[in-house]
């Protein structure tokens, strides 16, 4: 007697892919939260190298270099540092006059900040570490005299032991709500007050970044992003006309914190920022007998 073979029925296949539909996506999330954190780590070990990079060109040049600001067809942020011509150099003060503010803050009197994108090229990088894992240039600050040459006065080597001006990072951790962020011991918690420079990346969110590829900022501020998330906009270095005032007030203060979802009360934060503490770049300088 023949025996009659009998398929699924689709009630049973049903029940099978909402199973594998199951399954599949609970695999996702973690997958996708592991992509994640390994392109965060690779943006770390970028800003690490960059890091390393500029105190090897302070013990080799005896100043830290300007960082790239120039918008020029010819040079487009080429990765090379954009000091003022003439004698003696400083840092490119720098000003676009299309729909974005560039203007950096006064280069001429002493203790003033530079900031822009790292100059790459001039530390002897390549990818992937000019950039971030998103393909965004990473962004560079510093103390604008210590970019100056050795032969200048002030300059890196007779005025990173003493007091002065420096670049302030804090771990603000606050918004419209006052909310403080988790690592943060209260809103506008100083983590340094001593800062020699700055490395940082806008992100994953890539708020005001700029492709290293393209000048464009891929995403502009919103005024209520810059509301809900002012910690972010504290960092960003091209900020609409008009919209983000207080935000370029001094551009010698950073933020750093643990990151937060959109969904935070502490509003959206997820860029990454290493920094030099004075005191950390004068121990270099005197193991290489620079300084005193």
């Amino acid at each position: 007697m023949m025996k009659v073979k009998h398929g699924f029925t689709l009630i049973e296949l049903a029940i099978a892919l909402t199973i594998v539909t199951l399954l599949v996506g609970g695999l996702s999330v973690p997958l996708s939260k592991r992509l994640t954190e390994q392109q965060y780590a690779q943006t770390q070990a970028s800003i690490d190298k960059a890091m390393e990079a500029l105190v090897g060109y302070a013990l080799l040049n005896q100043r830290l270099p300007c960082p790239d600001i120039s918008t020029t067809v010819t040079d487009n942020r080429d990765g090379v540092e954009d000091p003022l011509p003439g004698s003696p150099i400083t840092c490119a003060l720098g000003a676009n006059t299309g729909a974005f503010d560039f203007t950096r803050s006064s280069d001429s009197t002493v203790g003033g900040a530079s900031w822009g994108d790292l100059p790459w090229k001039t530390l002897g990088l390549a990818a992937p570490y000019n950039s971030d894992a998103w393909n965004n240039r990473l962004r560079y600050a510093v103390v604008t005299y210590f970019a100056l040459p050795p032969t200048s006065s002030p300059n890196l080597i007779n005025s990173i032991g003493t007091s002065g001006d420096s670049l302030l990072v804090y771990c603000r951790g606050q918004n419209a709500t006052g909310a403080v962020a988790p690592g943060c011991i209260s809103p506008g918690y100083s983590v340094s007050s001593d800062v020699a420079f700055v490395v940082y990346s806008m992100g994953a969110n890539g708020w005001g970044s700029t492709s290293i590829s393209s000048l464009s900022i891929k995403k502009p501020f919103t005024a209520a992003q810059l509301s809900f998330a002012p910690d972010e906009a504290a960092n960003a270095p091209e900020t609409e006309a008009g919209t983000n005032a207080a935000a370029i007030l001094s551009r010698r203060q950073y933020v750093t914190r643990d990151r937060t979802e959109s969904t935070s009360l502490s509003g959206e934060f997820d860029d990454l920022l290493s920094f030099m503490p004075r005191a950390k770049l004068t121990a270099r300088l005197m193991n290489a007998g620079l300084y005193p």
